[in-house]
Formats: C-alpha cells, structure tokens, sequence
C-alpha cells in the first residue's frame, strides 16, 4: 500500500514546500519552480520541469515529464482549475452585443478560447442571437474537416430554430494555426447563407479560430 506523506511529514522534511509553509510568501511571488514544488510535492522533480517553457509542460505526456502517476495527475488538475478560473474571469469581458465583426471576433476568441488552443480537429459551431443581436447561446454541430457537402443546413438551422434564433454567427477553428479562409470555408458560407435566407434567419458572419489570431469572412471578403 503507498504510503502518503502528510502535512506534518512535509513540513518536518524540509525542502521548498516546507519552508514556504512555515515562511510564507503570497504565491504571485514565487518562481516557477518553487510553485511546481507545491504542485508535485518534490523538489526534484519541480527542478528537472524548471528549464522547460512552461507553455509546453500542459501538452506533454507523462513519460515525456519524467513524473510519477500522482504527480502528474495533480500537475494536469492544477492546469485545468487555473484555465477555468482564466475562462471564468474572461467571461465579464466578453461582448453580448455581437453588432460588428470586430464584436464577434473578440467574442469568439473569448468563448471559443480552449478550442482554439486546444482542438486537434475542426469544429464547426453556431452561435444564436436574437433581433438585438445579443448572444442566445452556442451550439457544436460537427467535429472534422469542414467541407459544404458534409454540414447540413438542417443540423446548422435546427438548434436556431429551437432558440428562436433571428440570426446566427458561424464560427469554426483551424488546428493548424492559420486563420486564411479556405475554399470550403467560403463554400460553407454561402451555402449556409442562403439557406438562412429562405429560413429567415440571417447568418451574419463566419469566424475562423486560429492560434495566430482570428478571422471574419465577411470582413476577408470585403478586402
């Protein structure tokens, strides 16, 4: 059976998370490496993930770190409760007004915020929005590449429908980082717009997500 150490045990055993314990510092002052310490509870191995970028350790496998089962689940857990609160506190920024395309895209990069960083496939989403054009809600409609033979108005529409819906914005991500509109983007687009048309709901843009930034087709089309 393991055994776990315990509060007491920590303090007694010296180290950097006992002396931050016994002395302790608010934690916005503390180093990378001393705030791993906590995390892993180890020394050694908060030291050896110290001279990694620390954007990179959140991707990394297990193995990859050199750490032990526990230590990496709580080092994944500790990533994921800081990304909530992040998202949590971005949602007080993020626009309800979606009037403009500058609006949606500050919109998008806020509430679609972990696909872009994290999506290894497309994802196609809508987003409802009433007469005012204020966010209702958002809906995922497919996973995978997006080709216009492949997302049917009838899956795009229906959850407008059901929200009663005046008009919706389009958003989808590249995983590749590149937010240029591709062929099929454009086609999605105009297919979707039409369809809307007869619906009498208007779709008002089509953002494309990327890590090197984000992207409105109707403004890309404007140029």
């Amino acid at each position: 059976m393991p055994v776990v150490a315990s509060f007491f045990d920590i303090c007694e055993s010296g180290g950097k998370l006992a002396r931050m314990v016994q002395r302790p510092v608010p934690y916005c002052e503390q180093s990378i490496e001393e705030l791993l310490s906590v995390v892993l509870r180890s020394d050694k191995m908060a030291a050896q993930l110290a001279g990694r970028r620390i954007e990179s350790i959140k991707d990394a496998t297990r193995r990859e770190l050199g750490l032990t089962e526990a230590a990496y689940a709580r080092l994944m857990a500790g990533i994921e409760l800081g990304r909530r609160v992040e998202e949590a506190k971005l949602q007080y920024d993020k626009p309800t007004q979606l009037n403009s395309s500058a609006a949606a895209i500050n919109f998008c990069r806020i509430h679609f915020a972990r696909i872009i960083a994290d999506a290894l496939q497309e994802e196609f989403h809508i987003v409802t929005l009433n007469t005012k054009l204020n966010y209702i809600d958002s809906h995922r409609i497919t996973v995978g590449t997006l080709d216009a033979s492949l997302v049917h108005p009838r899956e795009v529409f229906r959850p407008a429908i059901k929200d009663a819906a005046s008009s919706i914005l389009l958003a989808h991500n590249h995983p590749s980082g590149d937010a240029t509109p591709s062929r099929e983007d454009l086609d999605v687009t105009d297919r979707m717009k039409q369809v809307g048309e007869t619906l009498g709901i208007t779709v008002v843009d089509h953002i494309v997500l990327a890590k090197e930034g984000c992207v409105s087709i109707k403004e890309h089309r404007g140029r």
